[in-house]
C-alpha cells in the first residue's frame, strides 16, 4: 500500500510541476518559481517542493547551466530567509556553505 502511495505522490508531483526536458525548460520553471515567491503567490513550502523536484531531476547536471544555478541559488536563499532551516546543497554552493560564485 505504501508503494502505491509513494508512486501516486511522485506522479502527482510530476503532473503538478511538469516534466523538464531541457535547460531552457528548467530556466523557465525556476523563473516561474522565483516569480511566484516574489509575488507572494506561492508559500515557501511550494518552492521547497519545486527545488526538490529540480535537484532530484535525472538530468540535473546538463540542465543546471550557470544561469539556472544562479536562479536556483536565489530561490534557495529566499527559502532560508523565509525562516526555513536548510543546509545549502553542494550542487549549488560549495561544501562549506559559501556561495561558489563569491570571491
Amino acid at each position: 500500500m505504501a508503494r502505491k502511495t509513494a508512486k501516486a505522490e511522485a506522479d502527482k508531483s510530476l503532473e503538478e510541476f511538469g516534466d523538464i526536458k531541457s535547460a531552457a525548460e528548467m530556466k523557465d520553471f525556476l523563473r516561474s518559481v522565483r516569480d511566484k515567491m516574489t509575488d507572494d503567490i506561492a508559500p515557501p513550502i511550494y518552492a521547497l517542493s519545486a527545488m526538490n523536484h529540480v535537484l532530484n531531476h535525472e538530468k540535473i547536471y546538463p540542465f543546471l547551466t550557470d544561469a539556472n544555478k544562479e536562479i536556483a541559488r536565489d530561490i534557495w536563499l529566499r527559502l532560508k530567509k523565509s525562516g526555513m532551516q536548510l543546509r545549502n546543497p553542494p550542487l549549488l554552493f560549495d561544501p562549506n556553505g559559501q556561495d561558489v560564485a563569491a570571491p
